[in-house]
């Protein structure tokens, strides 16, 4: 529990008023019949077991004010202050709640510009499936990502890529060279992989053979 008020509060000068109620970790703003009235206010509240960075008061906040459906959003800081236990315990908690609504504002916003530079991108640089000679493109295909786990299989070690080919409805629809340019393509790039993981750690090539891997159920 807070420590006992002194019973002559209203004959303290603000600066001692303010000194308790830094003790007690309150607002020191206000003319003095608020700060008076805020200390009695808080006087007999325990202190919050948990700072409100770490608490899970801080938590559950965020965790509402990201949903467009909370009520939250229609409320002011006082009212979401008096609304639940946990948030009661903070007496900063209005400046709190102020200043997370700013921080998911401006995360909704970064997520809001992401989406549009990719959907941007992806509308100014994806290519068709096909070449300007109207044939298949490999990159993107899902042949590709079926090649990589087949390769990773070993698939390649036991037939040549003309069998290989048959394997798969996906792959006939490229012709013999471009499947078999393909097959070397991912041997070299999955032993490229290998390597550079192996003795340089390079993190995406680590990735890339984690995904393959757990699609080849390695």
């Amino acid at each position: 529990m807070a420590s006992t008020l002194p019973e002559n509060l209203e004959s303290m000068k603000n600066k001692e008023l303010q000194a308790l109620l830094k003790l007690r970790d309150l607002p020191i703003s206000g003319k003095k019949s608020e700060l008076i009235a805020r200390l009695r206010e808080y006087s007999g509240r325990k202190k919050p077991s948990k700072a409100w960075q770490y608490s899970q008061a801080k938590k559950d906040l965020k965790k509402a004010l990201l949903d467009p459906r909370s009520p939250l959003h229609g409320m002011t800081a006082e009212a979401v202050h008096n609304l639940d236990e946990k948030y009661k315990q903070y007496p900063l908690f209005p400046e709190y709640f102020e200043e997370m609504k700013k921080k998911v504002a401006a995360e909704k916003e970064s997520v809001e510009v992401d989406e549009l530079a990719s959907r941007l991108h992806r509308f100014h640089f994806e290519r068709p499936p096909v070449d300007e000679n109207g044939r298949t493109r490999w990159d993107g295909h899902p042949a590709q990502r079926l090649l990589e786990v087949d390769v990773a299989r070993g698939l390649h070690k036991t037939m040549p890529p003309r069998e290989l080919r048959m394997t798969r409805p996906e792959y006939q629809q490229f012709t013999e060279p471009i499947f078999a340019k393909a097959v070397n393509k991912e041997k070299l790039k999955q032993l490229g992989a290998t390597f550079w993981a192996d003795s340089r750690s390079k993190n995406g090539m680590k990735k890339y053979l984690a995904d393959v891997a757990a699609r080849a159920d390695l």
